[in-house]
Protein backbone atom coordinates (compact mmCIF):
# COMPACT_ATOMS: atom_id res chain seq x y z
CA UNK A 1 0.00 0.00 0.00
CA UNK A 2 1.17 3.54 -0.76
CA UNK A 3 2.72 4.90 2.51
CA UNK A 4 0.70 8.11 2.36
CA UNK A 5 -2.50 6.18 1.64
CA UNK A 6 -1.74 3.97 4.63
CA UNK A 7 -1.17 7.03 6.83
CA UNK A 8 -4.39 8.59 5.60
CA UNK A 9 -6.34 5.41 6.29
CA UNK A 10 -4.87 5.11 9.78
CA UNK A 11 -5.60 8.75 10.65
CA UNK A 12 -9.05 8.53 9.16
CA UNK A 13 -10.17 5.61 11.27
CA UNK A 14 -8.74 7.20 14.41
CA UNK A 15 -10.52 10.50 13.71
CA UNK A 16 -13.80 9.32 12.18
CA UNK A 17 -15.32 8.57 15.57
CA UNK A 18 -15.33 12.32 16.21
CA UNK A 19 -17.50 13.06 13.21
CA UNK A 20 -21.17 12.78 12.49
CA UNK A 21 -22.76 10.13 10.23
CA UNK A 22 -21.43 9.83 6.70
CA UNK A 23 -23.07 11.63 3.82
CA UNK A 24 -25.12 9.84 1.22
CA UNK A 25 -23.15 7.55 -1.06
CA UNK A 26 -23.83 9.84 -4.00
CA UNK A 27 -21.83 12.67 -2.42
CA UNK A 28 -18.15 12.72 -3.47
CA UNK A 29 -15.80 12.02 -0.59
CA UNK A 30 -13.33 14.86 -0.10
CA UNK A 31 -10.36 14.39 2.18
CA UNK A 32 -9.02 17.52 3.85
CA UNK A 33 -5.66 17.36 5.61
CA UNK A 34 -5.33 19.37 8.82
CA UNK A 35 -1.65 19.96 9.54
CA UNK A 36 -2.01 19.71 13.33
CA UNK A 37 -4.46 19.90 16.23
CA UNK A 38 -4.98 23.64 16.56
CA UNK A 39 -7.89 26.08 17.01
CA UNK A 40 -6.99 27.59 13.62
CA UNK A 41 -8.74 24.57 12.08
CA UNK A 42 -12.08 25.81 13.44
CA UNK A 43 -13.39 27.16 10.07
CA UNK A 44 -13.10 23.76 8.36
CA UNK A 45 -14.43 21.87 11.36
CA UNK A 46 -17.34 24.29 11.76
CA UNK A 47 -18.33 23.61 8.16
CA UNK A 48 -18.18 19.87 8.87
CA UNK A 49 -20.03 19.84 12.17
CA UNK A 50 -22.54 22.45 11.00
CA UNK A 51 -23.45 20.25 8.03
CA UNK A 52 -22.55 22.89 5.44
CA UNK A 53 -20.39 20.65 3.28
CA UNK A 54 -23.26 18.18 3.13
CA UNK A 55 -25.54 21.04 2.17
CA UNK A 56 -23.45 21.49 -0.97
CA UNK A 57 -23.28 17.80 -1.75
CA UNK A 58 -19.82 17.08 -0.36
CA UNK A 59 -18.83 14.32 2.05
CA UNK A 60 -15.80 15.97 3.67
CA UNK A 61 -13.46 13.95 5.88
CA UNK A 62 -10.96 16.07 7.86
CA UNK A 63 -7.82 14.16 8.80
CA UNK A 64 -5.23 15.38 11.30
CA UNK A 65 -1.75 14.92 9.85
CA UNK A 66 1.77 15.31 11.21
CA UNK A 67 2.80 18.69 9.87
CA UNK A 68 2.78 20.69 6.65
CA UNK A 69 5.26 18.50 4.80
CA UNK A 70 3.12 15.39 5.27
CA UNK A 71 -0.07 17.23 4.32
CA UNK A 72 1.58 18.77 1.26
CA UNK A 73 2.92 15.41 0.11
CA UNK A 74 -0.58 13.95 0.44
CA UNK A 75 -2.03 16.86 -1.54
CA UNK A 76 0.48 16.57 -4.38
CA UNK A 77 -0.03 12.81 -4.59
CA UNK A 78 -3.82 13.41 -4.81
CA UNK A 79 -4.54 11.64 -1.51
CA UNK A 80 -6.02 14.95 -0.29
CA UNK A 81 -8.20 17.37 -2.24
CA UNK A 82 -7.54 20.29 0.13
CA UNK A 83 -5.26 20.92 3.10
CA UNK A 84 -4.78 23.58 5.73
CA UNK A 85 -1.29 24.94 5.25
CA UNK A 86 0.97 27.82 6.17
CA UNK A 87 1.59 30.54 3.61
CA UNK A 88 5.31 29.78 3.79
CA UNK A 89 4.58 26.11 3.00
CA UNK A 90 2.69 26.98 -0.17
CA UNK A 91 5.41 29.41 -1.21
CA UNK A 92 8.20 26.87 -0.73
CA UNK A 93 6.24 24.31 -2.75
CA UNK A 94 5.65 26.84 -5.53
CA UNK A 95 9.31 27.82 -5.63
CA UNK A 96 10.22 24.14 -5.92
CA UNK A 97 8.01 23.86 -8.99
CA UNK A 98 5.17 22.06 -7.26
CA UNK A 99 1.54 22.45 -8.32
CA UNK A 100 0.37 24.16 -5.12
CA UNK A 101 -1.81 27.22 -4.54
CA UNK A 102 -3.65 28.84 -1.62
CA UNK A 103 -7.34 29.44 -2.35
CA UNK A 104 -8.48 30.87 1.00
CA UNK A 105 -6.84 32.69 3.90
CA UNK A 106 -8.30 31.85 7.29
CA UNK A 107 -5.55 33.26 9.53
CA UNK A 108 -4.23 36.44 7.90
CA UNK A 109 -1.88 37.57 10.64
CA UNK A 110 0.84 35.90 12.76
CA UNK A 111 -0.92 34.27 15.74
CA UNK A 112 2.28 33.29 17.52
CA UNK A 113 4.30 34.18 20.57
CA UNK A 114 7.92 33.27 21.20
CA UNK A 115 7.74 31.63 24.61
CA UNK A 116 10.88 31.04 26.66
CA UNK A 117 11.90 29.26 29.84
CA UNK A 118 11.93 31.09 33.16
CA UNK A 119 15.66 31.82 33.08
CA UNK A 120 15.54 33.57 29.68
CA UNK A 121 14.77 37.30 29.89
CA UNK A 122 15.35 38.58 26.35
CA UNK A 123 15.62 37.19 22.82
CA UNK A 124 19.35 37.89 22.95
CA UNK A 125 19.64 35.51 25.92
CA UNK A 126 18.84 32.64 23.55
CA UNK A 127 22.36 32.66 22.12
CA UNK A 128 23.74 29.14 22.52
CA UNK A 129 20.29 27.77 23.39
CA UNK A 130 17.72 25.56 21.65
CA UNK A 131 14.43 26.61 20.05
CA UNK A 132 11.70 24.18 19.01
CA UNK A 133 9.46 24.40 15.95
CA UNK A 134 6.97 22.01 14.36
CA UNK A 135 8.58 21.33 10.98
CA UNK A 136 11.30 22.98 8.94
CA UNK A 137 9.69 25.22 6.33
CA UNK A 138 6.51 25.73 8.35
CA UNK A 139 5.10 28.96 9.73
CA UNK A 140 6.67 28.60 13.20
CA UNK A 141 10.06 27.92 11.59
CA UNK A 142 9.80 30.98 9.36
CA UNK A 143 8.73 33.33 12.14
CA UNK A 144 11.31 31.98 14.58
CA UNK A 145 14.14 32.65 12.12
CA UNK A 146 12.78 36.09 11.28
CA UNK A 147 12.45 37.01 14.96
CA UNK A 148 15.92 35.80 15.85
CA UNK A 149 17.50 37.71 12.96
CA UNK A 150 15.66 40.88 13.99
CA UNK A 151 17.46 40.60 17.32
CA UNK A 152 20.90 40.00 15.83
CA UNK A 153 21.00 36.21 16.18
CA UNK A 154 21.83 33.79 13.38
CA UNK A 155 19.40 30.83 13.27
CA UNK A 156 21.19 27.50 13.25
CA UNK A 157 24.45 29.09 14.43
CA UNK A 158 23.64 31.22 17.46
CA UNK A 159 20.43 29.35 18.23
CA UNK A 160 19.87 25.66 17.46
CA UNK A 161 16.48 25.05 15.84
CA UNK A 162 14.92 21.63 16.39
CA UNK A 163 11.77 19.93 15.12
CA UNK A 164 9.88 19.07 18.29
CA UNK A 165 6.30 18.48 17.15
CA UNK A 166 3.00 20.33 17.42
CA UNK A 167 1.96 23.01 19.92
CA UNK A 168 1.35 20.56 22.82
CA UNK A 169 4.69 18.83 22.29
CA UNK A 170 6.59 22.11 22.00
CA UNK A 171 4.98 23.45 25.17
CA UNK A 172 5.94 20.28 27.02
CA UNK A 173 9.51 20.44 25.69
CA UNK A 174 10.15 23.99 26.90
CA UNK A 175 8.37 23.32 30.21
CA UNK A 176 10.60 20.30 30.85
CA UNK A 177 13.80 22.09 29.85
CA UNK A 178 14.53 20.05 26.71
CA UNK A 179 14.52 23.36 24.80
CA UNK A 180 14.69 26.94 26.03
CA UNK A 181 12.29 28.56 23.58
CA UNK A 182 9.55 27.80 21.12
CA UNK A 183 6.83 29.47 19.08
CA UNK A 184 3.30 28.74 20.25
CA UNK A 185 -0.06 29.71 18.86
CA UNK A 186 -1.73 32.15 21.21
CA UNK A 187 -4.05 29.77 23.04
CA UNK A 188 -1.08 27.54 23.87
CA UNK A 189 1.04 30.58 24.79
CA UNK A 190 -1.68 31.43 27.29
CA UNK A 191 -1.23 28.02 28.90
CA UNK A 192 2.53 28.52 28.94
CA UNK A 193 2.27 31.82 30.79
CA UNK A 194 -0.13 30.26 33.30
CA UNK A 195 2.65 27.70 33.94
CA UNK A 196 5.19 30.44 34.65
CA UNK A 197 6.88 30.75 31.27
CA UNK A 198 6.91 34.11 29.50
CA UNK A 199 6.80 35.73 26.08
CA UNK A 200 9.65 37.69 24.48
CA UNK A 201 7.99 38.33 21.09
CA UNK A 202 4.24 38.64 20.43
CA UNK A 203 4.05 38.44 16.65
CA UNK A 204 0.37 39.37 16.58
CA UNK A 205 1.05 42.88 17.87
CA UNK A 206 4.04 44.00 15.79
CA UNK A 207 2.11 44.97 12.65
CA UNK A 208 3.19 42.26 10.24
CA UNK A 209 1.36 41.78 6.94
CA UNK A 210 1.39 38.03 7.15
CA UNK A 211 -0.41 35.04 5.66
CA UNK A 212 -0.24 32.50 8.44
CA UNK A 213 -2.49 29.76 7.13
CA UNK A 214 -5.35 28.95 4.83
CA UNK A 215 -6.68 26.36 2.44
CA UNK A 216 -4.27 24.83 -0.04
CA UNK A 217 -5.02 22.90 -3.20
CA UNK A 218 -3.34 22.13 -6.49
CA UNK A 219 -3.92 24.43 -9.44
CA UNK A 220 -4.85 21.46 -11.59
CA UNK A 221 -7.52 20.32 -9.10
CA UNK A 222 -9.07 23.78 -8.91
CA UNK A 223 -9.16 24.02 -12.71
CA UNK A 224 -10.63 20.56 -13.31
CA UNK A 225 -13.01 20.62 -10.32
CA UNK A 226 -14.21 24.21 -10.44
CA UNK A 227 -17.76 23.56 -9.21
CA UNK A 228 -16.58 21.29 -6.42
CA UNK A 229 -14.03 23.90 -5.31
CA UNK A 230 -16.68 26.61 -5.37
CA UNK A 231 -19.06 24.49 -3.29
CA UNK A 232 -16.28 23.71 -0.84
CA UNK A 233 -15.59 27.43 -0.38
CA UNK A 234 -19.28 28.27 -0.03
CA UNK A 235 -19.56 25.72 2.78
CA UNK A 236 -16.41 27.13 4.37
CA UNK A 237 -17.89 30.64 4.30
CA UNK A 238 -21.09 29.39 5.93
CA UNK A 239 -19.06 27.56 8.56
CA UNK A 240 -17.14 30.76 9.31
CA UNK A 241 -20.38 32.75 9.52
CA UNK A 242 -21.90 30.19 11.92
CA UNK A 243 -18.90 30.09 14.24
CA UNK A 244 -18.73 33.90 14.38
CA UNK A 245 -22.43 34.33 15.11
CA UNK A 246 -23.01 31.29 17.35
CA UNK A 247 -20.46 31.34 20.17
CA UNK A 248 -21.75 28.17 21.84
CA UNK A 249 -21.41 26.27 18.57
CA UNK A 250 -17.86 27.53 18.03
CA UNK A 251 -16.89 26.61 21.58
CA UNK A 252 -18.24 23.08 21.07
CA UNK A 253 -16.25 22.68 17.84
CA UNK A 254 -13.05 23.88 19.51
CA UNK A 255 -13.59 21.65 22.56
CA UNK A 256 -14.23 18.67 20.32
CA UNK A 257 -11.09 19.26 18.27
CA UNK A 258 -8.75 20.10 21.16
CA UNK A 259 -10.32 17.37 23.30
CA UNK A 260 -10.52 19.58 26.36
CA UNK A 261 -13.30 21.05 28.44
CA UNK A 262 -11.09 23.42 30.41
CA UNK A 263 -13.07 26.71 30.43
CA UNK A 264 -9.99 28.96 30.45
CA UNK A 265 -8.36 27.15 27.53
CA UNK A 266 -11.54 27.19 25.48
CA UNK A 267 -12.15 30.86 26.22
CA UNK A 268 -8.71 31.91 25.06
CA UNK A 269 -8.85 29.60 22.03
CA UNK A 270 -12.14 31.19 21.01
CA UNK A 271 -10.93 34.73 21.69
CA UNK A 272 -7.81 34.40 19.56
CA UNK A 273 -9.12 32.22 16.75
CA UNK A 274 -12.75 33.05 15.96
CA UNK A 275 -13.34 36.83 15.77
CA UNK A 276 -10.17 37.30 13.68
CA UNK A 277 -11.22 34.99 10.83
CA UNK A 278 -12.28 37.04 7.78
CA UNK A 279 -15.95 36.71 6.85
CA UNK A 280 -14.79 36.44 3.26
CA UNK A 281 -11.51 34.53 3.54
CA UNK A 282 -9.42 36.06 0.79
CA UNK A 283 -5.73 35.24 0.80
CA UNK A 284 -3.69 38.20 2.07
CA UNK A 285 -1.55 39.09 -0.98
CA UNK A 286 0.50 41.58 1.03
CA UNK A 287 1.18 38.81 3.51
CA UNK A 288 2.37 36.54 0.71
CA UNK A 289 4.59 39.35 -0.59
CA UNK A 290 6.13 39.80 2.86
CA UNK A 291 7.00 36.12 2.97
CA UNK A 292 8.45 36.21 -0.54
CA UNK A 293 10.64 39.19 0.32
CA UNK A 294 12.07 37.42 3.35
CA UNK A 295 12.56 34.08 1.59
CA UNK A 296 14.19 35.96 -1.29
CA UNK A 297 17.13 36.77 0.99
CA UNK A 298 18.22 33.12 0.71
CA UNK A 299 16.29 31.84 -2.32
CA UNK A 300 16.70 33.91 -5.52
CA UNK A 301 13.58 32.33 -7.05
CA UNK A 302 11.43 34.17 -4.50
CA UNK A 303 12.60 37.56 -5.80
CA UNK A 304 10.78 37.11 -9.11
CA UNK A 305 7.77 35.13 -7.84
CA UNK A 306 4.41 36.88 -7.94
CA UNK A 307 1.86 36.58 -5.09
CA UNK A 308 -0.95 36.19 -7.66
CA UNK A 309 0.65 32.94 -8.86
CA UNK A 310 0.75 31.53 -5.34
CA UNK A 311 -2.63 32.76 -4.11
CA UNK A 312 -5.74 32.21 -6.21
CA UNK A 313 -8.58 34.43 -4.98
CA UNK A 314 -10.51 33.86 -8.21
CA UNK A 315 -13.07 31.34 -6.89
CA UNK A 316 -13.86 33.54 -3.87
CA UNK A 317 -14.27 36.60 -6.08
CA UNK A 318 -16.77 34.67 -8.22
CA UNK A 319 -18.70 33.68 -5.11
CA UNK A 320 -18.86 37.25 -3.83
CA UNK A 321 -19.84 38.61 -7.27
CA UNK A 322 -22.72 36.12 -7.43
CA UNK A 323 -24.45 37.76 -4.45
CA UNK A 324 -23.92 34.67 -2.28
CA UNK A 325 -23.10 36.74 0.80
CA UNK A 326 -26.49 38.43 0.74
CA UNK A 327 -28.16 35.02 1.10
CA UNK A 328 -26.35 34.66 4.43
CA UNK A 329 -27.23 38.13 5.60
CA UNK A 330 -23.59 39.21 5.52
CA UNK A 331 -23.05 42.90 4.84
CA UNK A 332 -20.76 44.57 2.34
CA UNK A 333 -17.01 43.92 2.54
Amino acid sequence: MNPIRFLVATLFFSFISCLGPASAQTAPTIYVGLVSVTPTNTPVLSAVEGGYFKKYGLDVKPLVMSGSSTALAALLSEEMSFITIAGSGVINAHLAGRDAVMIAGTVNYAPYEMVVSKDIKTVEDLKGKKLGIARFGGSADFLARWGLEKHGLTPGKDVIILQTGGNPERLAAVSQGAIQATLLEQSFAYRAKKAGLHTVIDYSTIGLDYQHSGIGATKSFVETHHELTTNFLKALIEGIHRMKTDRDFAMEVIAHHLRTNDPATLKIAYQYNVPTVPDMPYVNLKGIKFLLDYIGETNPKAKTAQPENIADNGPLKEIEASGFLKTLGIGHF
